[in-house]
Parts: structure tokens; sequence; C-alpha cells
């Protein structure tokens, strides 16, 4: 419709921003206030609204209205699907009687709005319609309503508690992180990492280190090094399956990170990246260097300026394909990384070796630690309250280890027990 001037008339914006805006304010009153295990009912909901200060002139019967129109939009349309399976994952909001397939409220009050609809039309049959509605009775009210959260208390628990302690996240990552998360959560969620009334985060972020934590006013180079960017970066080159490239860092006399040199020039490592592991808290890339043989680790924490490796045209350098690694090949068609660590002590570059030692019956949980279950126990005779077991690691790094154990466990190999007499050799005249 034009008006004097030739324009046309804008609709009342406020009037229609009305229903969407009241709709946004139900569902967040109700995200707050209710869970599964703490039921509302509208008079509540409504109650809580009007605490916000903008639902003032709100009444029972349009939040009723809103409240059904909410309902049949967000949950699905029936529970019970035609195989017999029920949508209940399905539903955002639930409420009493909305698994009942019978006396759900919602579809009571659409029927009973249908039949009166129908009673208004000419040549309707109105006896029966009016038998119909007696026998429904009047229209029920929806009550017991709880918002279905994203996560469960449980797991709400887990993900803080994996933000709390990560090495991969900074101080103010993992307060904006938590705080962003409890935002999904009901008013009843409590966590030991949060005071709800003060609103403020109980757990103290400096308090939890890792060995990775880059303390205010440290050297620049290792400010530089985000161990949480490194592994993002290379988990996105492991699934584009292309090569990167990386300075390699390592720490001097004044306690500051700098790169490996060649020349005058930082050194470039390129590697065909395919796994990444944790090795006693710290991170390791599994990789190649192309054109040599076997797998190598490298620690992401020491990695920096990391790039995916290009050609002269620009495009990115395909890795080396992994069927070429035994290392990463086993019967199942699956990597065993736990066996690969177990194999390789201190994430040493050596070739391990089946290697024989005597442990304590008692001591099995020093085998575990590092060789998790990838130990075997030899029936063979053995000295009284000991047993013989024989490990896979390099020997070199195994020399290492059983001076760390040498109270616990005896290395039984001939090869590896001359090393370690050696090393002990070296060990005399050094502390002569």
């Amino acid at each position: 419709m034009g008006s004097k001037t030739g324009k046309t008339k804008r609709p009342n914006e406020a009037a229609q921003y009305v229903p969407e805006r009241r709709t946004i304010q139900v569902l967040e009153v109700l995200k707050k206030i209710s869970d599964e295990d703490h039921p509302v009912t509208q008079a509540k909901l409504l109650e809580a609204m009007r605490d916000t200060g903008e639902a003032t002139t709100e009444n029972a019967a349009t939040l009723s209205a809103t409240v059904d129109q909410i309902l049949r939009q967000i949950n699905p349309a029936v529970y019970w699907e035609e195989d017999g399976e029920s949508n209940d994952a399905e539903y955002r909001i639930k409420y009493k009687g909305y698994d009942d397939p019978v006396q759900n409220p919602i579809d009571l009050k659409e029927e009973i709005a249908e039949l009166k609809r129908e009673r208004r039309r000419k040549d309707s049959d109105v006896p029966s319609i009016n038998r119909r509605l007696g026998a429904l009775g009047k229209a029920p009210s929806v009550t017991g309503l709880r918002y279905i959260h994203d996560f469960s208390n449980s797991e709400m628990d887990q993900l803080i508690q994996l933000i709390a302690f990560s090495n991969a996240i900074t101080q103010e990552d993992k307060e904006n992180l938590i705080r962003k998360i409890l935002r999904t959560a009901s008013g009843y969620y409590t966590t030991p990492f949060y005071d709800a009334k003060r609103k403020k985060l109980k757990f103290h972020p400096k308090g939890i280190f890792a060995k990775t934590y880059v303390m205010p006013g440290q050297d620049e180079r290792k400010a530089k090094i985000s161990l949480g960017q490194n592994l993002s970066t290379i988990q996105q080159a492991i699934s584009d399956g292309v090569q990167i490239r990386f300075a390699f860092c390592e720490y001097t006399a004044d306690k500051t990170l700098i790169a490996r040199k060649q020349g005058n020039k930082d050194r470039e490592y390129r590697i065909s990246p395919y796994y990444i592991v944790v090795y006693h808290d710290r991170y390791y890339l599994i990789g190649n260097v192309p054109g040599k043989k076997g797998l190598s680790p490298y620690r992401i924490d020491l990695m920096a300026d990391i790039k995916v490796r290009t050609d002269p045209s620009g495009k990115p350098v395909k890795r080396e394909p992994m069927s070429k690694f035994p290392e990463l090949q086993s019967t199942s068609g699956q990597w065993d990384p736990v066996r690969y660590m177990s194999e390789h002590l201190y994430m040493g570059y050596e070739e391990p070796k089946a290697i024989r030692l005597k442990i304590p019956q008692d001591q099995y949980t020093v085998l575990y630690d590092w060789f998790g279950d990838h130990f075997r126990k030899l029936h063979v005779p053995c000295e009284d309250g000991f047993d013989c077991v024989e490990v896979k690691a390099p020997p070199g790094m195994m020399v290492h280890w059983a001076l760390q154990y040498a109270g616990i466990v005896e290395v039984m190999d001939e090869e590896v027990r001359e090393m370690i007499r050696a090393e002990i050799k070296r060990l005399e005249v050094r502390y002569e």
C-alpha cells in the first residue's frame, strides 16, 4: 500500500521482531534454569524471564503459545519412527509426556485446536465433534520443561579438566575456552574449576605448569614456538599428505632457544610427516627424511617456523607413501604407536633389537612404564624371585636405561652388557 508521497510503507519492524526475540529469550532462559535433572514449569519459566527485565509485558497465554511453537519446530515431528526406533536423542527440549504417543500434550492440544476449527466450518458434524472434544477434555498444559544441553555434566568435567591440565594451550586460551564451555551449561552445573557466585575461574592457570610453559619475558624464539599451533599445523599436513619444512631448535647456556645452523643460516629440515605421539609428556612427530630409509622422531616443542613444503610452481610437495616403511605396517593393517614408542627408548634413532632382561617379580611396573605390554616373559630358568623377560629396544639407549634402573634390572645380553661395562669404566674415570 503506497503513501501520499508514492513511497511504499515499511511494515512495523518492532512488531515483527517481538516473536523472534521472545523465542530467543525463552531458549536462553530455559537453557540456564533447567537441565536433564531439573525440569521447570511454565510459571517458573515466566518468572525467570521477568527477572531478566525484558519480559515485563509477557503473560502466561503468550508464553504458552511461544513454548508450543518452539517445541514443534525444535523437536522431531514424531517420537517413534516407522521402524520402531525412537528419536529420543534428537530432542532439544523435553517435557512431561514428550515420549507418550497417545497422551503427548503437544499432539493433544493440536488435535483439540483442529477440532475446534473444524466445528466452525459449514456443514460440520458438530455433535460428533463435541463428543470427541468432550472425550479429550481440556487442552493440557505443557510442563516439566528441561533443556537438553550439548554436554552432560560428566562430559563437561572431562572437557574442563583436559583444558586445565593441557600443556599445549596458553593461560589466556585456557580461561577463554573454559568460560565458553561453561556458557553451554545450566546454572545448576558446578565444577571445582569455577566459582559460580563470584563468576571467576577457581583454578589458577599459572599453577598448572608443563615443561613447555613460557614465562613472561622469556626469550623471543621460545615465545614464538607455540606447541598448540605446531600440533595444528603438523596435523593438517598429515591429513593433507604433504611434506613440511621447519627449523629445529636447541637450548644454549643462556637458557635460550636457537635454531641449528647450516653455515651462517638456519638449517632447514624437510620431513614427510606420518604420526604424532606423546612420549613421557613430550609431543613427537614421527616422519621420514625424503631420500633416506626409516623413520625419525622430532620433538614438536623444539620446532619453529613450520611450513608446508612447495615445489617451484608453488604446489605442495606430496609426502613419501607410507607403504615404503615396514615400521608403519602391521598384521592388523594399522600402525601400533605404543609398540613404536616402546621400541624406541628416549625416542632414539638407533635400530631396536631384542634384548633379554632379569627383573624382580614385584617390579613389573617399571616395564609397563617404558614398554607398555610389549615385552615377553621367557620360560627359562631364572634366579629365585626374578623373571627373565625380552624387550625390543635400541642397544645404545638400553645402556642408559639399564644404568637408570641399575638397582632393579640386569641386562642379560652379552653385547649390551659389554657396552654397559665400557660406560661404567668411563664413569669411573670421570668421577675418580
